[in-house]
C-alpha cells in the first residue's frame, strides 16, 4: 500500500528550512557586492548592473531575484532595475537608518562567505556539485554511499508531495511513463498506487536505482518498474513512451542543459504523449524584461540553495515553458499547484 497524505503543513516546514538562505544572499548583496550604493545614482539596466557588480549571469539572476522578492528592489517601467524607498533606507550608506552594519555582522559566517564565493566565481560550494555527468569529474555523486544518501533525503520529501501529485492528477490515458533522474521513484510509485495499469522506467545510476528497488519492492510494484542505469543526458530509449516526468531534476542543471533534457525527451514521446515538468517555480516576468523575478520569496531562498550546490537555480514558469514550446510541444492551460510551491507543468507532442 502507497502513502497516505502528510496531514502537517510540508509547505511551512520546508520555508523555514530554507529561509537562512535568502539572509545569506541579503548580507552578501551589501557587504561584499554593496547593491545599494551601486544603484543609489539612479536605475540601471540589468546588463549594467551586472557588469558593476562583476558577476555572471546565474549569480545575478539569483542574487537579485533574492532582493526583489523581498522588495529592496524593483524593475520600473523603462525595465531598468532601481532600489525601492524600502530598499534605499535600509541599505544605502547615506540613510540614517540603514542597518549596514548590523547586517555586516552576519558576513563572518561560514555560510555567507560560501554564497560570496559561490557568488563570484558562479560555481557551487568547493567546486564539487551534486550534479552527475558521465564525462566529467568532481561530482558529489561520484561516491555511491553520498548518492544514496542524497536520494534518500530526496524521497523524504517526495513522500510528502507524491500523494498529492497522484491525488490531482489525471493518468488514466497513460500506460508507460518514463521517470527521467527519478531516483527514489517515489513520485513513480505515487502515479503507479492510482493507475493500476501503469507501467513505470526510471533512469537513473545504479546507486539511487537500488533506493528505488527498495521502495519498490515495499510498496509492491516492483512488476510493473523497469529500472535502467544510464546517463539521461544521452539515453536512446527503444520505445515511445505516452508520458515522461521530469520531477525535481531541471533545476540542478544550467539553462543550455535544462533545455537540452526537455528537447531530447519531448523527442522520444509517443505522438499525444505529455512531458511533465514538476518543481518549484519563480513567477514569471514579461518578455524583454530583466530576468529577475518578484520571488515568490520561499522560492527565491531555494533558488539560493541550488545554487549554492549545483550547476542551476530555481527556473521562471515562463523559462520552463518555453523549453516546452521551443521543444515543439503544446502548452496545457492546467498548472498544478503541490505542496512545498511545486508546480506542475505539461507540454503535449500534438
Amino acid at each position: 500500500m502507497f502513502l497516505t497524505e502528510p496531514t502537517q503543513d510540508t509547505t511551512k516546514f520546508l520555508d523555514e528550512f530554507r529561509s537562512a538562505q535568502l539572509s545569506h544572499l541579503l548580507v552578501a548583496a551589501i557587504t561584499e557586492f554593496d547593491v545599494a550604493s551601486t544603484l543609489s545614482s539612479g536605475p540601471l539596466s540589468y546588463t549594467n548592473l551586472r557588469e558593476k557588480l562583476k558577476l555572471s549571469e546565474r549569480s545575478a539572476t539569483v542574487l537579485l531575484t533574492a532582493l526583489r522578492s523581498i522588495e529592496l528592489i524593483d524593475v520600473d517601467q523603462n525595465g531598468n532595475i532601481a532600489l525601492t524607498e524600502y530598499g534605499r533606507e535600509k541599505m544605502c550608506p547615506e540613510s540614517p537608518f540603514h542597518l549596514r552594519g548590523y547586517l555586516g555582522l552576519g558576513a563572518h559566517s561560514a555560510d555567507v562567505q560560501n554564497m560570496i564565493a559561490c557568488l563570484k566565481h558562479d560555481r557551487p560550494a568547493g567546486d564539487i556539485s551534486f550534479v552527475y555527468h558521465e564525462d566529467q569529474q568532481d561530482s558529489a555523486l561520484d561516491d555511491p554511499e553520498t548518492a544514496k544518501m542524497l536520494a534518500l533525503a530526496m524521497s523524504d520529501r517526495a513522500k510528502n508531495v507524491a500523494p498529492f501529485l497522484a491525488k490531482q492528477l489525471d493518468t488514466q490515458d497513460m500506460t508507460h511513463l518514463v521517470d527521467v533522474g527519478g531516483g527514489h521513484g517515489i513520485y513513480s510509485y505515487a502515479l503507479m498506487a492510482e493507475n493500476q495499469d501503469l507501467q513505470v522506467t526510471i533512469i537513473d545510476r545504479q546507486p539511487a536505482l537500488d533506493i528505488a528497488q527498495q521502495y519498490a519492492e515495499e510498496f509492491n510494484l516492483q512488476d510493473r518498474t523497469n529500472l535502467v542505469c544510464a546517463d539521461v543526458h544521452t539515453i536512446e530509449l527503444d520505445f515511445q513512451p505516452d508520458a515522461v516526468l521530469m520531477a525535481n531534476l531541471l533545476h540542478d542543471y544550467d539553462v543550455d542543459a535544462a533545455y537540452k533534457l526537455v528537447d531530447h525527451f519531448a523527442q522520444a514521446l509517443a505522438p499525444q504523449g505529455r512531458l511533465m515538468v514538476l518543481d518549484a517555480m519563480l513567477n514569471s516576468v514579461p518578455v524583454g524584461s530583466p530576468p529577475v523575478s518578484t520571488g515568490p520569496p520561499a522560492v527565491a531562498a531555494y533558488s539560493g540553495l541550488l545554487f549554492s550546490i549545483c550547476e542551476g537555480r530555481c527556473y521562471r514558469f515562463d523559462e520552463v515553458q518555453a523549453w516546452l514550446t521551443r521543444a515543439g510541444l503544446t502548452l496545457d492551460d492546467e498548472i498544478l499547484s503541490l505542496p512545498a510551491h511545486g508546480s506542475l507543468v505539461t507540454g503535449f507532442k500534438r
